[in-house]
């Protein structure tokens, strides 16, 4: 007897799970795939700056020591910026050839500046340009600014996307809808170049350079796929 009960429970639990994979694996029929955008100008309320001291000479020592010396002198007037993020990037030495044989050594330190007080930056770049040449110069939106801006744009998308699904219901027999998947991809607030390296380097080394925060186009894109049954 006990036999036979285990048995009628196998048959009843393996139907049941023949049921539900059959009723997962159901083909859907009526689906749409559609997307919608939402995109905007965002402010870029910060300023990256990238400065190096490259030096070139016979002995590789006495060009450590002047880029160690210069490196030292600028991150001590960085110092005294409290709302200015400062770090030096990996120290890098070249061989200089003529004819395959090596007749000198270049040697490049960088250091990234990052401030949302544009103003104070640009000054502070302009007094290191003395001894540290700019590399380039970028504006991007902070990450809360982007992350706010983002959240707005999403909430845009969604009623967007949901819009879509109306107009695509007046056309279809069956109106009752539900949503089989959905992607939410954010893009876009490319940091954006201040000016070329040729003109940076042109600049006058006294100078705070004359800068412009501008913007940067961010993107949310919602997409999906509906069935209508």
């Amino acid at each position: 007897m006990r036999n036979f009960k285990f048995v009628i429970i196998c048959l009843l639990l393996s139907v049941y799970s023949y049921s539900s994979y059959a009723h997962d694996n159901d083909p859907l029929f009526n689906q749409v795939n559609l997307q919608a955008q939402a995109e905007r100008e965002i402010p870029n309320d910060q300023l990256t700056v990238m400065l190096a001291v490259e030096e070139e000479g016979k002995e590789a020592a006495k060009i450590a020591n002047k880029i160690n010396q210069d490196m030292d002198w600028a991150l001590k007037i960085v110092g005294n910026k409290s709302e200015v993020e400062s770090r030096t990037q990996a120290y890098n030495t070249y061989p200089i050839y003529d004819k395959r044989t090596v007749i000198g050594w270049r040697a490049i330190q960088q250091l990234e500046l990052k401030s949302t007080n544009i103003t104070d930056l640009s000054e502070l770049v302009g007094k290191l340009q003395s001894r540290l040449q700019v590399k380039n110069m970028r504006f991007s939106p902070t990450r809360e600014t982007r992350v706010q801006y983002e959240n707005e744009l999403i909430e845009e998308a969604m009623i967007a996307f949901k819009q879509r699904i109306d107009i695509i219901k007046k056309h279809m027999d069956n109106k009752n809808v539900r949503i089989v998947n959905m992607h939410i991809n954010t893009g876009g607030g490319h940091d954006r170049p201040v000016y070329a390296e040729s003109r940076m380097t042109a600049m006058d080394s006294k100078s705070a350079p004359a800068v412009e925060a501008g913007t940067s186009k961010i993107t949310v894109t919602v997409s999906g796929s509906v069935q209508f049954f």
